[in-house]
């Protein structure tokens, strides 16, 4: 039985997502995929657009047999914690084979090469980044510059360094390494619009930030995804779901927030802002010296912004304070399943004998499966919280009854 994995956010899912399973099945011959997806807050630090039952069924309906739940404290963290963090919650299942992921080189080895260097970080590297930071370079600027200067050749792959999915693919190889685990990394060159592109195009594959801004700079609904757009850009199999999601209302976007937010930054001190992930001293005295300028969420991160401090950066420090997000867990310390396909019970019979992390299907039962390990109930609780807090909203926005976490059910396909 092969097997293997994909680390995603789905945000939201479209046709690029569903080439990139189905590359999957037919490249790598996997008789199952499994996703590591973040729940209903992002890495960029902000919301989901759909929730992740919703995100789950269009995965499932789209070829993935098995979604799981990577925690709310790993899926909102910076790229080396959210790679880390997917990497063990597939690696512990004990029956991934690969792990496949997307980037604009989909060059494996090269990743590979550069992960293994900056996982060693050797004395001649770490003397060449502090001399580079020293003379005023970014931090992803000072790395690349270093690197150019210590290994011969690396000079044709300085582009990788400065492309989000390669990035991220480097990232997901530095975790293999350091989890020592056998899964085998298989990058997928991506096609089609460019990360951060916020136009859609006639290219076959858009990118999910540009769905998005399509949504919200529509001066309607009915205009923000016309059917002919919906029919190039989303797959067939999740259309009518995810068309029914946007007609309905059933989104929610970051400025939906805004009230949340602005309790927070009048509740907030200098010192009890520094408790939160992501949040230094200084940043926490700019934010509480600019509060009164808060309007929306976006114009807010703008006006953080700073040429050190990135907005993404600002967005999940942001999002750090409200969720009341503190550290990073070390370890992945169970499996949460958020959907399934019927026909996969193969592949969930296997996890259960191989996995040495508890596969959890009913959260009232979670305390017992996760059998008093104190860390895991609170990581658990800590992405309830969340999960509860992006329901209240969509519920308060929607005017309609709230599901508190522990009656949500699962997606079956």
């Amino acid at each position: 039985m092969k097997t293997a994995g994909i680390i995603a956010e789905y945000n939201p899912f479209h046709t690029g997502h569903e080439y990139q399973i189905s590359q999957v099945r037919e490249a790598l011959g996997a008789d199952y995929v499994i996703i590591a997806m973040s729940g209903d807050f992002v890495q960029r630090g902000t919301p989901a657009l759909f929730s992740k039952y919703t995100r789950a069924e269009m995965a499932l309906k789209c070829g993935a047999d098995l979604v799981l739940e990577l925690p709310v404290a790993a899926a909102t963290a910076s790229a080396e914690f959210f790679a880390r963090g997917g990497i063990q919650l597939l690696d512990r299942l004990g029956v991934t084979d690969f792990l496949c992921f997307g980037s604009e080189c989909g060059d494996t080895n090269v990743l590979m090469d550069l992960a293994e260097i900056l996982t060693r970080e050797p004395e001649d590297f770490q003397n060449m980044l502090r001399q580079k930071l020293k003379e005023g370079f970014t931090f992803p600027k000072a790395r690349s510059l270093a690197l150019s200067a210590l290994f011969p050749g690396f000079s044709d792959y300085q582009q990788i360094l400065s492309s989000p999915n390669n990035i991220l693919g480097i990232e997901y190889c530095k975790a293999i390494l350091r989890e020592k685990s056998p899964i085998r990394p298989v990058a997928i060159k991506r096609e089609g619009n460019e990360y951060h592109d916020t136009t859609l195009t006639e290219r076959i594959f858009p990118s999910a930030s540009a769905i998005r801004s399509a949504i919200t700079n529509a001066p309607d609904l009915s205009s923000a995804l016309p059917h002919n757009v919906a029919d190039q850009f989303l797959p067939a199999s999740c259309r009518e779901l995810f068309l029914r999601e946007i007609s309905r209302n059933h989104f929610i976007l970051e400025n939906d927030l805004d009230a949340l937010y602005r309790y927070c930054l009048l509740s907030e001190t200098e010192d009890s802002l520094c408790t939160y992930l992501d949040l230094s001293h200084s940043l926490a005295r700019r934010i509480l010296s600019c509060k009164d300028q808060y309007e929306t969420f976006s114009q807010f991160t703008e006006v953080l912004k700073t040429k050190e401090i990135t907005r993404t950066r600002i967005q999940r420090a942001l999002l750090h304070m409200l969720l009341h997000i503190r550290k990073v867990p070390e370890q992945i310390p169970y499996a949460r399943v958020l959907g399934f396909r019927r026909d996969s019970s193969a592949l969930l019979g296997e996890i259960k004998k191989k996995s040495r992390i508890p596969l959890l299907t009913k959260l009232p039962d979670a305390p017992k499966q996760l059998d008093g390990n104190s860390e895991a109930i609170d990581l658990l609780n800590e992405t309830t919280f969340a999960s509860n807090l992006y329901e209240s909203i969509l519920a308060q926005k929607n005017n309609k009854a709230y599901i508190h976490e522990y009656r949500q059910q699962i997606v079956i396909v």
